[in-house]
């Protein structure tokens, strides 16, 4: 059906698109093309390291321990640098990395030698959380070898796993979720870990005997990390990793094709209400290892795997979330532009999507094209159904250079509305890169446009910086399909100078920081802008950070004097966190004043408990005090139990409102969940929810 009203769309739209990017794109995209050419500073690295994988016939028992012979034969990856921005500085720690494979997987293992066995920091008990602020390592795959693009999975001391996508050396994403296996032990001196990740969970080149690979070790105790690769404390700086050399693929690749079936089926119960149900099926088909495809058939929108404070199971209209649903998980990062215009998040009560992401040489693609109800936030955010078609490429340039575009159309009864996309990130140098998109946006008979423009840079002294100018048009309307912000413009910069000290010090680094900012709305009368100077330092395992801002802000039509200062003291440690902020200042001459109280611990292992107190005063007008506790309690690597609880006191009318819910988890496989929910938001509207979903035919 999506097809078949695809074919029928009108092109007036698209074709005033094309004029308007032609007419005010030309420039923009000359240039673009004339700085993508490769400059010297993207010549190979000469002093790339490389570690050679073992081919395996038997795969090793993944328990953590290394014992296998296997795990003695392989070439070992040592030598490690402290990741800081001064290069070169060894590791205070000594850690191993060894890699195998076999016609399923690839299997990586580490050996961490730690001579305080008792003072590792363990607290996360969640898959995909920040286990990088806990004892842990990490593996990057940059598995098309192509300087930019890159898988991570890591795994802390307490066996959390965790797994990312990077893209264009600067999109981090939790979106992408692979089904991959690890374990950890603990000795008297040292750890070690244990990873076994199948091939048909990654896209690569059959072709290609050579990937790019990082290792990585987190020591947080002592505000340490160690690379593998001397990437000077940049963990995406792919273009600098190492060399993962002696794969040989072309034999496993008919292994790695696989074809998988993800039913779910979920039931709501909710305060007068009537109970409904939904049930749906998502397809994956991987015809090779560099393509993609899926197939949805009134997919899954219940959003559990998300921030569980933020639930919803008892409104209709969606949050603002990250996407995790399985439909729009491959290629996400591709999405990911400093102007969004793709938020797939709107999407909702699809009949029917196909999607296809794949790379073909220098050029990664996805497509995208959904049949459904999608918010209409010109028709009072209603759902409206609607056929929207989503295209993106990206085209390799040089060592770290990437161009691209996307176009978007989006096709309902009464309207058509087209979005065409022209970005760049080009690598200038080792440490200096500059980011452009240019976008055309018609609807109707007016075509609009918006841009952005932002430059980075970086050296080992320690300085770095950041200067950006960005536009939306009035008319631009870009809430049809992904932005929220009406028309403005705006200019922010901010100037670093970051200083880590030798290992032994009592000073471990020291942060000194400035920002600017200023925007105006389409008639170019100010809104906001400010300056902000901020410094922080390291002791030990405590952090004090401090910052002070000065500026004016437009606020129900009048532009307030606004100025403030604010301190924030955290200590670490073994078992979690304690901080407390505290920012005062004044608004036209009316005090402010806002604490905060964080604390998060772990016990047992198994048990994480984080609080959090907020309190606002605004003398005269209103004072708030906001108590969150967040608890998890996990039974196994698998089952788990979350409760939240939110309470909001009104100080000045005396009024209290509640937020609860709790959710019990059972992972299958990170695809394959049973979900049970209760929740009790402010207005004290009460709903029941369950759902399971499962993986068919995966590995």
């Amino acid at each position: 059906m999506a097809l078949s009203i695809l074919s029928r769309v009108r092109g007036g739209a698209v074709l005033r698109l094309c004029r308007l990017s032609l007419a005010r794109g030309l420039q923009f995209w000359l240039l673009l093309l004339v700085a993508a050419v490769p400059t010297r500073a993207e010549s190979p690295n000469d002093s790339t390291r490389a570690v050679t994988a073992l081919r395996v016939d038997q795969p090793p028992q993944i328990d953590g321990h290394l014992s296998e012979p296997d795990w003695q034969k392989a070439e070992v990856a040592g030598d490690f640098f402290r990741a800081q921005q001064n290069r070169g500085m060894p590791a205070r720690l000594r850690t191993e990395a060894f890699v195998l494979y076999d016609a399923v997987a690839i299997y990586v293992g580490f050996r961490c030698w730690e001579p305080d066995m008792t003072g590792l920091r363990e607290t996360l008990t969640r898959r995909d959380t920040r286990i990088w602020d806990d004892d842990a390592v990490e593996v990057v795959l940059d598995t098309y070898h192509d300087d930019r693009n890159a898988y991570i999975f890591g795994i802390n001391t307490l066996a959390t796993q965790m797994d990312q996508r990077i893209s264009n050396e600067s999109s981090f994403t939790f979106a992408w979720d692979a089904s991959w296996e690890a374990e950890v032990q603990k000795y008297t001196d040292h750890w070690t870990a244990e990873f076994a990740i199948p091939l048909a969970e990654l896209q690569y080149d059959e072709e290609g005997t050579t990937w790019g690979v990082n290792f990585w070790r987190a020591h947080p105790i002592d505000q340490e990390s160690y690379s593998w690769s001397d990437t000077g404390g940049d963990f995406g700086r792919i273009s600098e990793f190492g060399e993962l050399r002696g794969l040989q693929l072309t034999t496993v690749t008919t292994e790695t094709v696989r074809l998988a079936f993800l039913p779910y089926a979920s039931y709501r119960a909710l305060e007068d209400r009537p109970d409904d149900g939904d049930a749906g099926i998502d397809l994956i088909y991987q015809p090779s290892a560099s393509l993609i495809g899926n197939l949805t058939v009134f997919p899954d929108f219940s959003q559990l795997e998300s921030d569980p404070t933020r639930i919803n199971v008892n409104d209709e209209r969606e949050l603002s979330l990250p996407e995790r649903r399985p439909f729009f998980r491959d290629g996400a990062e591709l999405f990911d532009l400093p102007l969004r215009l793709f938020y797939t998040r709107r999407v909702q009560e699809i009949d029917l999507g196909v999607k296809g992401t794949g790379k073909v040489g220098g050029y990664t693609w996805a497509a995208v094209n959904t049949y459904g109800k999608l918010i209409d936030r010109y028709d009072g955010n209603a759902k409206r159904r609607a056929n929207l078609v989503n295209l993106r490429l990206n085209r390799d340039i040089g060592e770290r250079t990437v161009i691209g575009a996307m176009a978007v159309h989006k096709h309902q009864s009464d309207r058509d509305v087209g979005l065409l996309s022209l970005n760049s990130r080009l690598g200038l140098g080792r440490d200096w890169t500059a980011t452009s998109q240019f976008v055309g946006n018609s609807t109707g008979s007016s075509p609009h446009y918006a841009y952005h423009v932002s430059t980075e840079w970086r050296n080992q002294s320690g300085l770095s910086g950041f200067v950006e100018l960005e536009e939306i048009r009035d008319g631009f309307r870009p809430n049809e399909t992904g932005l929220e912000d009406e028309a403005y413009r705006r200019a922010r910069g901010a100037f670093t100078f970051l200083n880590e000290y030798s290992e032994g010090s009592t000073l471990n680094a020291l942060v000194l920081r400035g920002r600017v900012f200023r925007q105006t709305d389409e008639t170019g009368r100010l809104r906001e802008q400010y300056a902000q100077a901020e410094g922080s330092f390291d002791v030990g395992r405590f952090d004090f950070y401090s910052l002070a801002r000065v500026g004016q802000l437009r606020e129900a039509g009048r532009l307030w004097n606004t100025r403030f200062t604010g301190a924030d003291l955290e200590y670490t440690s073994t078992w979690g966190f304690v901080g407390i902020y505290n920012q005062i200042g004044s608004r036209q001459g009316i005090f402010n004043w806002f604490v905060s109280l964080d604390a998060n611990a772990n016990l047992f292992s198994r048990l994480t408990i984080s609080l959090a107190a907020h309190r606002f005063d605004w003398r005269d007008r209103r004072e708030t005090l906001v108590m969150r506790t967040t608890t998890n309690y996990q039974f196994t690597r698998h089952v788990g139990l979350r409760l939240f609880h939110e309470r909001v006191i009104e100080q000045t009318d005396g009024t209290t409102k509640d937020n609860f819910n709790t959710v019990f988890d059972y992972e299958f496989t990170p695809e394959s969940h049973f979900f049970l929910v209760f929740v009790r938001d402010r207005d004290r509207t009460k709903a029941a929810f369950s759902k399971i979903a499962y993986l068919f035919g995966g590995i």
